[in-house]
Order: structure tokens, then C-alpha cells, then sequence
């Protein structure tokens, strides 16, 4: 389909739709079911409250005659929306966002002006962190050191013909989430989901079987650390369930964008992100098989390896979701624990790798019993010096799709076994 075949179906399509962004529309029933159409914790802007707006009404986002009383309500904007929302969705596009960057700000925002929410990252809401520690909001989570570019997500949406429900005046947001039906999903996982696939921009992901990481070969990481094998303190809650049953399928969920099909172009990066391939035969902490005799593992993997053939992970085990203060959206904290410092370039990842590897770089690339280069002769031949002083960096080798063809500008033969 070409981009001017989308934009004319996206025309018809979205004159259909316009409706399910009004209050009388029949989403109405499950809107009353999500976060922001709780009577309880829904959304509540102060001005409309005030006026006799009850929590969750649709008058707390959407301006239908743009005036209360005479006046624009605030915050003012100045200007009609889409959709008729109190105020605009995206600009700039990229960091430092500010409240007025994205609708979704002025209350995600722990200074917002419209209503204050606070909203902390994964590794404090699901992995065990200090509630005190890390973002206190989204806003906060997408200004830190690396980010879901908003601007590149709204550029891939809008022209991929697999989104026909997102048009030109689409939140970015809104790729990830549907506002009508988005839960509060701090408790009771995976009851409460706030998240929509894109190509299922209707429907919740992840509330059910077979939307879950128990449909793979899932193993919960700890929530807070444990030397030996214990089943409970495990994500998401802390609780004995060890096999994803309460963790949303964020493999199929983020692979929607992420695939090993699509090109997704990085603002932030300058360059195309790599492709991923989680399925059978794809990535080793995806679906590809793993190596034999796994001696580098850490709990809960080490004992749950005589059970499980294969571990697949979820993505959120690794990544933050709207952004970290490291690169990569890399998690602050993996497998119930901090990371032991903070992780700014891609050479010096094993403050991430150690949480879940065990004995070191030098153990799993040359002394374990299935290490890649198990006979080093000639330290200098790959290191440039004593491996302690001059390691080869870990970006050489480490990343989405990556094996060791880099040893090839050495002169050297790879393995090319995966690396990731």
C-alpha cells in the first residue's frame, strides 16, 4: 500500500472514528473501567472540578465549546485541539520535553498544571526499586539520558500502513496506549493493563492468556536478590510466581514495532535502530536456543536451567519502556538488585551483563566449560594488551542481532555464534 493509498483510507477511517474520541461514544462502558475514567482515581482537572465536574468525566480533557463560563478554561491554549482536547499533542519533538510538549504532560507531569501524577519507571513500579528513587513521572522518565523518541515514534506510526487508526493530529503517545481504555497497573498484574499494540489500538494487551510471557519459556527475574533459588520475590510483585503469569507479553507487544521487518529511524541516534528477532532461531536471550551447559548463570536462571531448555526474556526485563538514565533505555535495575554503576556508552555494559552472568568476562569468554575462545594463547592478538587494562569493548560484539564477525578485522576467525 502506498503512503497516498494510507492517507485516503486513513481519511475514511478516521471519519468513523472521529466519535470514539467523544464522550458519547460506545466506548463509553469500558472507558468507565480505565484510569482515567475511574470515578475514584480518574482524571480531574482542577478548573473543571471546580465548575461541578465530576472525577473521569470527559469535560477534563475534552473542551467541547472551548469555554466554561465565558472563558477558556485553564490551561489555556488559545486555539481549538484535535479532538477537541484542551490542548495540542506534540512540539517540539524531541528532549527536554516540557509540560506543553505533549497533551499528555500537563497531568503525567509531577508539577503539571492540569492535575499531578505520579507515575515511576519500571524498575521502582515492578523490579523492586526505591519508591523514592529514580522518575517521579513520565515527563521526568523522558528527559533522562536516553529516551522513546516521541517525534520518531509519531514519523513511524503515521506512515506505516500497518496503523490506519493513527492519523497527522495523533498523540505519539497513543501508539503504546489507548487513553479510553489504559488501567492503573501498579497492582493486581496482569488485571490492569494500560497498554494497546499498535496494530490493536482497541483492545488491551496483556490482561490474559495468551498475552502473557508464561507463553514462552519464561523465567521471572528476582525482585529483590537472593543468592540461592527461592520462588517468591519475583517480578512483577513480589510475589512466588516464577513463569510470566502476571507479566504482560511485552515480546509481542514491543515486536509489533521492533521486528526484524521493520526500519525504525533514531532521532536520538542518527541511524536506523537494529533489527530484532525474538522468535525460534532469532536472538539468544529470544527464542534461539541456548548454549549447552550454561556455568555463568546467575539465580534465578542457574537452578531454573535444569527445568527449562530455553529462556526467553521479556523486554522490559532489560529495558525501561519510556526512558533511563542509561543509554539504551537500559533498566537502573535488573534481577533485584541496582546495577553496580551507571552505563553511558555501549563498550562498558557489564554492569547489566553481571546481573544475570556470573564469574566475570574473562570466566565466560575463555574459562567456562562452553566459553566461546576457550584456549587464549596470545592475549594481544584481540586485547591490544593485558585483558585487565585494555578489554575488547563489549559494543564490538554485544548488541540486537550482533555475533563476533568483529574478530574478522583482526584477522581472526569468528565463531559467529550469537551474541545476544
Amino acid at each position: 500500500m502506498s503512503y497516498k493509498q494510507k492517507l485516503t483510507r486513513k481519511a475514511a477511517f478516521g471519519a468513523g472514528l472521529f466519535c470514539l474520541f467523544l464522550p458519547a461514544a460506545a466506548l463509553a462502558g469500558a472507558y468507565l473501567l480505565s484510569a482515567h475514567g475511574s470515578g475514584t482515581i480518574g482524571v480531574e482537572r482542577a478548573v473543571m472540578a471546580s465548575a461541578g465536574y465530576g472525577r473521569g468525566n470527559c469535560g477534563h480533557c475534552h473542551e467541547m465549546h472551548a469555554s466554561l463560563t465565558g472563558d477558556e478554561p485553564a490551561p489555556a491554549g488559545g486555539a481549538a485541539s484535535p479532538y477537541a482536547l484542551f490542548a495540542g499533542s506534540l512540539d517540539p519533538a524531541v528532549k527536554p520535553y516540557l509540560e506543553t510538549s505533549n497533551f499528555c504532560f500537563y497531568c503525567h507531569n509531577s508539577t503539571g498544571s492540569a492535575q499531578q501524577v505520579t507515575n515511576r519507571d519500571y524498575s521502582a513500579t515492578f523490579g523492586g526499586g526505591g519508591l523514592a528513587t529514580g522518575p517521579q513521572s513520565i515527563i521526568a522518565a523522558f528527559n533522562q539520558a536516553s529516551y522513546h523518541n516521541l517525534g520518531d515514534i509519531k514519523t513511524f506510526v503515521n506512515n506505516s500502513s500497518a496503523y490506519l487508526w493513527f492519523s497527522d493530529s495523533s498523540n505519539p503517545c497513543d501508539g503504546c496506549h489507548n487513553p479510553h481504555l489504559a488501567k492503573r497497573n501498579w497492582v493486581s498484574i496482569p488485571a490492569n493493563s494500560a497498554i494497546s499494540k499498535p496494530s490493536s489500538h482497541f483492545s488491551l494487551w496483556g490482561e490474559a492468556s495468551p498475552q502473557l510471557m508464561s507463553s514462552y519459556s519464561y523465567e521471572a527475574p528476582y525482585l529483590t536478590w537472593q543468592s540461592t533459588y527461592v520462588s517468591a520475590y519475583r517480578e512483577p510483585d513480589g510475589g512466588s510466581i516464577t513463569d510470566g503469569s502476571k507479566t504482560p507479553d511485552y515480546v509481542g507487544f514491543c515486536t509489533d514495532c521492533h521486528s526484524s521487518t521493520n526500519t525504525i529511524w533514531s532521532t536520538t541516534l542518527n541511524r536506523n535502530l537494529r533489527v530484532i528477532n525474538w522468535a525460534v532461531g532469532g536472538e539468544k536471550h529470544g527464542g534461539l536456543a541456548r548454549d549447552s551447559n550454561p556455568a555463568n548463570f546467575r539465580e534465578p536462571y542457574d537452578t531454573a536451567a535444569s527445568s527449562k531448555s530455553n529462556f526467553v526474556f521479556s523486554c522490559l526485563d532489560c529495558h525501561e519502556p519510556h526512558g533511563s538514565s542509561n543509554i539504551m533505555l537500559l533498566r537502573r535495575r535488573v534481577n533485584g538488585a541496582e546495577l553496580s554503576g551507571a552505563i553511558s556508552t555501549v563498550n562498558a555494559l557489564g554492569p547489566l551483563c553481571s546481573r544475570c552472568h556470573s564469574g566475570g568476562m574473562e570466566s565466560i569468554h575463555h574459562l567456562v566449560a562452553n566459553a566461546p575462545y576457550p584456549n587464549p594463547v596470545q592475549c594481544t592478538s584481540c586485547h591490544g594488551g593485558q585483558p585487565s587494562s585494555n578489554p575488547v569493548p563489549c559494543g564490538n560484539c554485544h548488541f540486537h542481532g550482533s555475533n563476533d564477525s568483529w574478530l574478522l578485522t583482526k584477522g581472526k576467525t569468528p565463531t559467529y555464534r550469537k551474541t545476544f
